[in-house]
């Protein structure tokens, strides 16, 4: 492994179309954001964050960093996560992707410093990544710039070295499902 790494549960989204904060919802008998605590907790990362919003309350131990600006979306939780670890690269989980298989991040951890898979169309999975701390000026010139669309970010990423391409495959599309909308 190429240094020490941080595990964030990306939960601080607003979850207008599920109807209900998503982080909360029950699967498999507990809240949606400890279910994906517990799967990262298996590659032993030096600190397992959630990233919340202010609104949000964990009943946990672990470490809870709140965005320090509202409505900036999934990028305000990465920079504020960054700017919190001192791990050198952060693995990201979004808190909706409960079929993130264990041995698929793992993968994603022991690529290298920033790994990011990629669809045969090109269309990157910024919520199931790897990110270096090293990158985290560029975020925050994207928001400072107002540009917080996280496509247009993580391809500039790519572009500058900050993250490695790491091709999905078709078998793998199914981990990428996010629950947007309750199954009744």
């Amino acid at each position: 492994m190429n240094g020490s790494f941080s595990a964030t549960i990306l939960a601080g989204g607003t979850s207008k179309r599920f109807g209900e904060d998503k982080a909360f919802h029950i699967i498999e008998s507990i809240p949606m954001w400890k279910f994906q605590t517990n799967k990262l907790s298996q590659l032993m990362p030096s600190e397992i964050i959630i990233s919340a919003n202010q609104n949000q309350q964990f009943e946990t131990e672990l470490r809870v960093v709140r965005d320090s600006h509202d409505d900036e979306g999934p990028l305000r939780g990465l920079v504020d996560c960054l700017n919190a670890t001192n791990a050198e690269r952060m693995l990201l989980l979004a808190v909706d992707m409960p079929n993130m298989p264990i041995n698929f991040l793992g993968e994603l951890i022991y690529a290298g410093c920033g790994a990011i898979p990629v669809h045969k169309n090109g269309m990157k999975e910024p919520l199931a990544a790897v990110y270096p701390k090293s990158l985290i000026k560029l975020a925050e010139e994207s928001l400072r710039s107002g540009s917080l669309k996280m496509q247009k970010f993580t391809t500039q990423a790519i572009e500058e070295g900050f993250l490695k391409e790491r091709p999905i495959k078709d078998s793998e599309i199914p981990f990428f499902e996010n629950l947007n909308y309750k199954k009744f």
